[in-house]
């Protein structure tokens, strides 16, 4: 099952459009939408609970692996049938997360019928590279490494206020998988020029500017004291549901990532990141977060949560 014959993610995102148009694109994906209805498959709000099901099983899955892991690493060893629980249960989540993938894909296709009127086409330049960072929050469908199989998400040289379209990059996340010492995957990938090309909703504020005056917005001391009270109030209105962020998931667990603050951090593209559900300090547990360094992502993070970015 594909809808897409093109990279999406769950803002209703598509990339890799240069050259189609808005029409023939959404076009095909109805299409594909509904030969798939026609063939049974489920949609709207079966879909949503089909999801919660199979995310509430893959919990499980999680907790009694990371039990082994922990069991295997204190007593440096697992007997034959312990060893053979883990491996059934690794090959379980590896099929829940083939089937949660199935899941986003309808759930992003229809963000993308519902959302037709307001998408619009843009390419990538030096005054849009923010339209681009927002859209790295969300994960990626449809983008895999093609060394080791796994997911590749969108990155960048963190370390700059406005990035330029030679800035951004595909990375493994293998990166974030530790094997004896040493990262899984380092594969990278530079983007090319049909990655420049977006099909997005453009009616965010965020999105009425240039990725400089976006950011020049940012450095307002009030705006910034406004946005981490914000984010301070969705990371405690998160935990008290017992919640992770909708759309970001660690690569490894297949589960929503928890949404943390740093101590001591810098300032408010400093403080905030997103970490597997199993993260732990000092590489404790699973390895996988994802630094919010920029406004944009802030504000897809708010936007997709409580219904409106940061202006």
């Amino acid at each position: 099952m594909s809808f897409f014959d093109r990279l999406a993610n769950g803002l209703g995102t598509l990339l890799g459009v240069l050259v189609d148009t808005t029409v023939q694109v959404i076009s095909g994906i109805k299409r594909g939408y509904d030969a798939y209805k026609r063939q049974g498959g489920v949609t709207g709000a079966e879909v949503v609970d089909e999801i919660a099901r199979k995310k509430d099983r893959l919990r499980s899955v999680n907790d009694e692996i990371m039990h082994l892991r922990n069991q295997h690493m204190s007593s440096g060893s697992l007997n034959d049938r312990a060893r053979k629980r883990w491996e059934d249960l690794r090959a379980e989540r590896e099929q829940l997360l083939s089937e949660l993938n199935e899941g986003k894909e309808v759930r992003a296709a229809e963000k993308i019928i519902e959302t037709e009127g307001v998408i619009d086409k843009v390419e990538i330049d030096l005054e849009t590279t923010h339209v681009l960072q927002y859209n790295a929050f969300a994960d990626t469908l449809g983008k895999q490494c093609r060394v080791c199989g796994r997911p590749m998400k969108l990155q960048w040289k963190r370390d700059l206020s406005v990035a330029e379209p030679k800035d951004f990059y595909w990375g493994c996340t293998g990166w974030y998988v530790q094997q004896g010492g040493r990262r899984a995957c380092t594969h990278t990938e530079q983007l090319q020029r049909n990655d420049y090309g977006l099909m997005t909703d453009t009616t965010a504020p965020e999105f009425s500017m240039t990725a400089e005056e976006f950011s020049i917005i940012l450095t307002d001391k009030g705006t910034e004291k406004i946005i981490d009270t914000r984010l301070n109030d969705l990371k405690s209105d998160l935990i008290s549901g017992h919640r992770g962020v909708e759309l970001a998931t660690c690569p490894v667990h297949g589960e929503n990532m928890v949404l943390r603050k740093k101590q001591n951090a810098t300032g408010l593209l400093d403080a905030y990141f997103l970490a597997c559900p199993y993260w732990r300090p000092n590489n404790a547990g699973c390895t996988f977060i994802e630094k919010l360094k920029s406004g944009s992502q802030l504000a897809a993070l708010l936007k997709s949560e409580t219904g409106r970015g940061v202006l």
